[in-house]
């Protein structure tokens, strides 16, 4: 019976690591094969769609959120989590001023403080 030295352990992992690096490779040459596949039919598609007419005119872009969203949410929030209020909905947008404060404070709150 033989034993099973650090040598034996460390050609096991360079197999391991070989065999890992062949499959990523061809898992990596499978999405390419993929992506070129879609770019070529996106390409295509493009290239059959009618051209858009250019008198289009711009139609405004309305400010907040509108009602059909608020009841759509509502009703998803309603369906999933049974009765519960939206209380604030927001645009993403919104700074993080308040946050940085916060964290402000709380590091200061650790600082030690000077004996008298």
């Amino acid at each position: 019976m033989s034993t099973y030295t650090t040598l034996n352990a460390i050609r096991d992992i360079f197999v391991m690591y070989g065999i890992v690096i062949v499959v990523s490779m061809l898992v990596a040459l499978v999405i390419r094969g993929i992506v070129m596949v879609l770019s070529r039919q996106a390409g295509k598609d493009a290239a059959k769609a009618p051209a858009k007419p250019a008198s289009v005119a711009p139609q405004p872009i309305p400010t907040g959120i509108p009602q059909e969203h608020l009841a759509v949410i509502t009703a998803a929030v309603a369906a999933m989590l049974g009765a519960h209020r939206l209380v604030r909905i927001e645009a993403p947008d919104r700074g993080f001023g308040w946050t940085s404060e916060a964290r402000t404070v709380h590091h200061t709150s650790h600082a030690p403080r000077a004996s008298h």
